[in-house]
């Protein structure tokens, strides 16, 4: 997998018109994606109106919607109401909380199939990634370095192999923090979901620690180094910065600038 690509994430609450600024200069830095996140309650699918009506190419997506709080059915209708562009819009789907979860993203994905869009499963553990293989078109990983994206991708790509489909493509989101005391910022950013069940399990299952999933970067150069670890791994490195709404753009520039010297 030598062509992997950057993505960049406009958190939901962004203003409109950051989220458009973004949008702009993510596709003028020739970026892979601009995703908004999507948790219970909020909208990651209206970002994606806006950055489509600013873009002409770029790739877009919501990572992800949690399935338990908003159902199939409420998604698509949404879906229809915004008429995301089908040949880039990328629609995550997420278990949320409480029992059963893979069944719950399972019946999402049987409902969604007829939107046309490319449907990505969010996954943490085997079982959702063999899911992804199974019944979707591509997979976001969280809570990953690159050993454990490449083997999580691997469980999803011998699904889709097992199953008689096309390899699903791979994603990975991961937090990043540049300048000064960003390894801090980002420890308290991950601090509430490092303490959730499935992620205290995730940890031990594979042998990760919070700080092995996150790229804090004193500066642009140290920032290259650290996602030249990326290049190869997946089809698409998915950026979270940890930032204030009025400074995405100009991080988005510089985490642009870092990954054309990481090659």
């Amino acid at each position: 997998m030598s062509g992997t690509g950057l993505g960049f994430v406009a958190r939901t609450g962004t203003p409109e018109a950051v989220v458009r600024a973004a949008g702009r200069e993510a596709e003028a830095a020739g970026l892979a994606g601009l995703w908004a996140n999507n948790p219970p309650g909020g909208d990651g699918l209206t970002p994606n109106r806006w950055a489509a009506e600013e873009t002409s190419w770029i790739g877009l997506g919501t990572g992800v919607v949690p399935v338990s709080a908003h159902p199939a059915a409420e998604i698509a209708s949404r879906l229809t109401e915004l008429d995301l562009p089908r040949d880039r819009y990328r629609l995550g789907l997420g278990s949320g909380s409480g029992p059963h979860p893979r069944r719950r993203v399972a019946e999402a994905l049987d409902v969604l199939r007829a939107s046309g869009y490319e449907l990505v499963v969010g996954a943490l553990g085997p079982g959702m990634c063999r899911l992804a293989g199974e019944a979707g078109d591509a997979i976001l990983l969280s809570g990953v370095d690159p050993r454990v994206a490449r083997e999580s991708g691997g469980l999803a790509r011998e699904a889709a192999e097992a199953a008689g489909r096309r390899p699903p493509r791979v994603y990975a989101g991961v937090l990043f923090a540049l300048g000064p005391g960003a390894a801090d910022r980002l420890r308290d950013a991950t601090a509430f979901v490092a303490g959730l069940p499935q992620y205290v399990a995730h940890y031990e299952r594979t042998g990760l620690r919070p700080e092995d999933t996150v790229v804090p970067a004193e500066d642009a150069a140290e920032l290259a180094d650290r996602l030249a670890r990326w290049r190869g791994v997946v089809d698409e490195l998915v950026l979270t910065p940890i930032v204030e709404p009025e400074g995405l753009t100009g991080l988005l520039e510089t985490a642009a600038g870092a990954w054309a010297a990481s090659a």
